[in-house]
């Protein structure tokens, strides 16, 4: 259950604002009924309490969710809810700079291939532990056409030797910006793009081999 729930938190973080209104209108529906019942029936306060009781319950939920959805999480959520507009279409093309020779790369560059693009931080732990897991899909799927990219708006120096030492497989660059991702403080973000360039799919957080596995063979 844990690892379902991992594996859909960005999906989740796209549909929750959404969510949280819905259950906005239904308490004020509930409240509704409360008072209409109050007034026109007093032979029935059962339905009333019933209904107040669940509205009541309700709306601090809904307060609290829109409070971080809205808040010191609304970036998390815009990036959720730009991706799933996204998925289908051709991704945005990106440009970085490839650490281990300094060349300028785009992802265009890669047209024909299946791209797993990591979006990480070397201060972010799931991130590091998750790089591991990236290099090995490299080395398991490189030859059936998967090209994993590895991403981060930090200085070279700071990831060059951290990659060489546990990524050294993967297509590993700095970008000075995520550009239409605004994913400043969120990390990792991970896209499936496949050979045509569309965006298929996404994740945010660690994610294990077997599961970013099942997200790029189908592509493949």
């Amino acid at each position: 259950m844990l690892d379902q729930l991992r594996e859909k938190a960005v999906y989740l973080a796209a549909w929750l604002p959404t969510l949280l209104a819905s259950l906005a209108v239904l308490t004020a529906i509930l409240l509704w009924i409360a008072r209409r019942a109050g007034r026109l029936a007093a032979k029935s306060p059962k339905v009333s309490s019933f209904a107040r009781g669940v509205a009541w319950f309700i709306l601090p939920g809904c307060v609290i969710g829109l409070v971080v959805a809205y808040g010191p999480m609304a970036p998390l959520f815009r990036s959720a809810e730009r991706l799933h507009a996204r998925v289908g279409e051709h991704a945005p093309d990106m440009t970085f700079t490839q650490l281990r020779d300094g060349s300028v790369k785009h992802l265009s560059d890669f047209h024909g291939k299946v791209l797993l693009v990591n979006l990480w931080a070397t201060w972010c732990p799931p991130c590091r532990k998750e790089l591991p897991t990236l290099n090995r899909l490299q080395e398991a799927m490189g030859e059936q056409g998967l090209v994993v990219v590895t991403l981060s708006d930090e200085s070279s120096d700071q990831l060059l030797g951290f990659l060489e030492k546990h990524a050294p497989r993967t297509v590993n660059g700095h970008v000075d910006s995520f550009g239409w991702l605004a994913i400043k403080e969120f990390r990792p973000f991970t896209l499936v793009i496949d050979r045509t360039g569309r965006l298929r799919d996404y994740s945010f957080g660690e994610q294990d081999y077997e599961t970013f596995a099942r997200k790029v063979e189908k592509y493949l």
